[in-house]
């Protein structure tokens, strides 16, 4: 019988949290934090992201407990039943497959400076595709080597962000936190920036089943790569401010502060950086959501081919293909975008259903007072204070999204008499 083979250990899990953190976001949110908050801006990465290491932490407990892949899936589904666990997976997989196709897009749009004709037109077309196909390839033929394509992106696309900011923490002067803070709405308006900043870290519990000693390599990942992209935003966040406070510019932040401290060939570094970039969140994000679907089928909540491993790369083929199937078209149609707003919302359901669930399961197995209610009261707080400053058509949509899930939950466990 073809299992999943585990072919993740230590680094490539804390490159999947890394890439599921740095796409493309990076080399826009400088310039609004910037704008949002001025000398605060670096701090308030420090302050969130230590906020935000509580959710973390809760689905590092989660990865302890369970070890079989699927993630939010299996805690949803194991705490509070198959519905709640069907609807978790369904909102969590749409998220991940609408993020795939915008930011199809968004690498294109990068890619776009340097070959003008993948951003137009049959040009885009064809690059929308191939890049579909090369995804789903070497999605297919094994998570070794999924993994080996993820960790030559993630290193090209992080030594010329150590460039930028060693160039650039040479020419300032070391942190001193503000004086003063800015007023409370500001501060509120940049946290939810810097909340949505670290969306994305629960990529790698998706794939436990294919990881080596998950119950070790995971909790560490986590923590470990949060605590140091955490800094990475403080730093970046610094320099940019420092550099060149809040002016504005028609081209992309980092872009324009690359420029200044390094001229040209420093502009054209980020420029080729940001789509290795978003090439690595698009990959671990497809390494990680394809496994929803085959998480699923394994729980009979979806048809079982999605649950078939291929028998010589004994990777969910199926699953991976369709994934591609699904996020091209919607690249290609564009109607992801009626979708990709509530995106952000429906993960933020989901790691509130995640964190309910931990505890839950913590009043079976009483732990100390700090791991049983404070970290993970804490998490909840943070995700309520997101989730409240989302707007009504957001909710609407996310409430589409419920009742279409309910639909399809029920016509299939009727069409397999369950």
């Amino acid at each position: 019988m073809v299992s999943l083979r585990q072919g993740i250990g230590l680094i490539a899990a804390s490159f999947l949290v890394l890439n599921g953190l740095i796409g493309a976001g990076i080399f826009a949110l400088p310039a609004r934090m910037a704008a949002q908050a001025g000398a605060f801006s670096p701090w308030i990465f420090l302050i969130f992201g230590a906020l935000m290491l509580s959710v973390v932490w809760c689905f590092g407990q989660l990865a302890a407990r369970f070890e079989q892949t699927g993630g939010p899936v299996v805690y949803a589904r194991e705490s509070y039943g198959d519905f709640i666990g069907f609807q978790t997976g369904w909102l969590y997989y749409l998220a991940r497959a609408t993020a795939i196709a915008a930011n199809m897009h968004v690498l294109l749009l990068y890619a776009g400076f340097l070959l003008p004709d993948v951003n137009q037109g049959a040009g885009q077309i064809a690059a929308i595709l191939v890049l579909s196909l090369l995804l789903v390839g070497v999605n297919v033929v094994g998570i070794r080597q999924a993994v080996r394509a993820l960790d030559a992106v993630t290193v090209i696309k992080l030594v010329p962000f150590l460039v930028l900011l060693g160039v650039g923490l040479s020419t300032i002067d070391l942190p001193t936190m503000p004086a003063s803070m800015p007023e409370m709405d500001l501060i509120s308006s940049g946290a939810l920036l810097t909340l949505y900043a670290f969306i994305g870290f629960e990529t790698v519990v998706v794939t436990s089943g294919e990881t080596s000693h998950p119950s070790r390599t995971i909790p560490r990942a986590l923590m470990l790569t949060v605590i140091a992209i955490a800094v990475f935003y403080f730093l970046v966040q610094l320099v940019y401010w420092r550099v060149l406070g809040n002016q504005s510019s028609d081209r992309a932040p980092l872009i324009e502060l690359a420029d200044t401290l390094m001229g040209s060939w420093g502009a054209w570094m980020i420029t080729l950086t940001a789509v290795f970039s978003v090439a690595g969140n698009l990959l671990a994000n497809m390494i990680s959501t394809s496994r929803l679907t085959y998480a699923m089928a394994g729980e009979r909540n979806l048809p079982g081919i999605f649950g078939q491993l291929n028998e010589r790369y004994a990777t969910p083929a199926f699953s991976i293909v369709f994934l591609g199937v699904l996020a091209a078209i919607m690249a290609l149609t564009g109607s992801f975008v009626y979708l990709a707003v509530a995106s952000v919302l429906s993960r933020l359901v989901v790691y509130a259903i995640c964190i309910g669930a931990l505890m839950r399961f913590q009043r079976q197995d009483p732990f100390s007072l700090i791991r049983q209610w404070m970290i993970p009261v804490t998490a909840l707080l943070v995700c309520g204070w997101a989730l409240f400053q989302s707007s009504p058509s957001e909710w609407k949509l996310l409430l589409a999204e419920g009742i279409i899930g309910t639909v399809i939950f029920l016509l299939w466990r009727r069409y397999a008499g369950r």
